[in-house]
C-alpha cells in the first residue's frame, strides 16, 4: 500500500504533485489546505483523509476534524496539524499526543520536513506541498507486512 502524506498546501496546487503521488492509493493531509476548491483537486489523485489547519477556511474547519486516528495494514497513524503546540516541533507534537497508541505521528504547520523516531514513535512531516517559506516537498508511506517505510518526494514549483 502507498499513502502520499501532504501538508500545508496553502491553496497552491503545483503541477509536480499530481506526477509525485500517481498511483497512491490514499493521501492522507495534515491541514492547511485553505479552500475546498484545493481539496476538490488534490482529491482528483486519490481519495483524501484530512485534517483542518489554523489556515483553512471556515468551510473546512467545520468539515474536517483537529485529528484522526487511522490503521493501515496494522500501522497505527495519528494525523493531525500540530498548531496546537504553537511552533509544531517534535518535542512539542510527542508532549501532545503521549497518551494516544500511534506507531506513526503525521503532522504540519511548520512547513520544514522531518522524520525522527523517538520511543518507538516516528514523527514525520512532510514539509510543505505549496512551497511555503521552504521547498516543496511530500511524503510518501508505504506499507507492507505491518511495517512501513517513509521517504520524503521533492516538487517542482
Amino acid at each position: 500500500m502507498r499513502i502520499g502524506i501532504l501538508a500545508d498546501t496553502h491553496d497552491k496546487i503545483l503541477p509536480d504533485l499530481f506526477s509525485a503521488l500517481a498511483g497512491v492509493d490514499e493521501i492522507l493531509h495534515a491541514g492547511d489546505i485553505c479552500k475546498v476548491g484545493a481539496l476538490a483537486e488534490i482529491e482528483t489523485i486519490a481519495p483524501v483523509l484530512a485534517v483542518h489547519g489554523n489556515c483553512d477556511g471556515r468551510k473546512l474547519a467545520e468539515r474536517l476534524p483537529a485529528e484522526r486516528r487511522v490503521e493501515r495494514g496494522g500501522v497505527r497513524i495519528l494525523l493531525l496539524h500540530g498548531h496546537q503546540t504553537g511552533n509544531a516541533s517534535v518535542d512539542r507534537i510527542a508532549k501532545l499526543v503521549a497518551a494516544r497508541p500511534a506507531d506513526l505521528v503525521v503532522f504540519g504547520h511548520s512547513h520544514e520536513a522531518c522524520d525522527v523516531e523517538r520511543g518507538g514513535i516516528r514523527y514525520f512531516n512532510p514539509g510543505t506541498a505549496g512551497g511555503v517559506r521552504y521547498p516543496p516537498t511530500v511524503g510518501i508511506l508505504t506499507i507492507a507486512n505491518e511495517s512501513f517505510t517513509l521517504e520524503h518526494a521533492p516538487l517542482r514549483r
